[in-house]
């Protein structure tokens, strides 16, 4: 699928309160198809919100066949309509995965990511994300970044070479950190030649304020949409994926890379 419209619904999740907040998903995703969107993100651990520490393994669901999920994938497949959506996701056998899920529009699940680097004691409520590549879907290949994950370069990078044309990043950042993501996921998009949707939250929950900035990213780095820190939104953008196959061959980043400089054995902790 080469041209569609995609939206990033930059709002709050209600923390504990899955039911409430699939509803809101459902509303959102009929409000979207409403308003010929194709592909909407939402944000990080959006599902069930994100501070939910002494439920989260009551919270988390199996893929693909939890009940939440299962919802979100009929009302895809009725609206024939993609959505990437963050949840807490199970893992038998260990702590559950921060993860965005990613629901094509015929229902199926396409792609699974969890978070892959920790921020702020992570740690101690998920296992990290055991790989990190490209998928297949009817929009193009697809890769996901979940919030801090995205201030890496490497991880863009990864799924760039994996193929991947569009990155779809849902995140919890709060203050201080306002301008962190808004700035790096435009510097995904251009250093990759890929479009990047970024979700990000606003409000409050419990001891964060979380500061919006939301933003749709052309492989140029052009600025198709933004939020601002306070309101609630679902910002809109047309997407031709066409666009992230460069038109000449000056800024043809990929391509222009030299590995045989980069050291391969620079991986010692600082």
């Amino acid at each position: 699928m080469s041209s569609f419209t995609a939206a990033v619904w930059q709002t709050t999740s209600r923390p504990y309160d899955k039911a409430g907040n699939l509803a809101r998903a459902l509303r959102a995703m009929e409000e979207a198809h409403a308003l010929g969107v194709s592909l909407l993100v939402l944000p990080e651990m959006f599902l069930t919100g994100y501070l939910i520490r002494d439920q989260l393994a009551q919270l988390a669901e199996a893929v693909p066949d939890g009940p939440a999920l299962t919802a979100l994938r009929e009302k895809a497949r009725a609206l024939s309509l993609g959505l990437v959506v963050g949840m807490p996701v199970a893992n038998p056998g260990g702590k559950p995965y921060n993860a965005l899920v990613m629901v094509d529009r015929d229902g199926s699940v396409a792609g699974v990511q969890g978070k892959t680097h920790f921020f702020g004691g992570e740690e101690k409520m998920f296992d990290p994300g055991p790989t990190l590549r490209a998928f297949d879907t009817s929009f193009g290949r697809m890769g996901l970044l979940v919030c801090y994950d995205g201030e890496f370069p490497e991880t863009a990078r990864t799924l760039a070479l994996d193929g991947a044309k569009l990155l779809c990043m849902g995140a919890a950042n709060m203050t201080p950190y306002e301008d962190y993501h808004f700035l790096y996921m435009r510097t995904r998009a251009m250093e990759n030649r890929v479009y990047a949707l970024y979700c990000n939250y606003v409000g409050e929950e419990k001891r964060f304020h979380y500061c919006g900035q939301s933003g749709i990213f052309h492989p140029t780095g052009r600025i198709l949409a933004q939020g601002d820190t306070c309101s609630h939104a679902l910002l809109l953008a047309d997407v031709d994926m066409a666009d992230t196959t460069a038109q000449d061959d000056f800024l043809n980043y990929l391509r222009h890379r030299r590995p045989e400089l980069y050291h391969p054995d620079l991986t010692a902790q600082v």
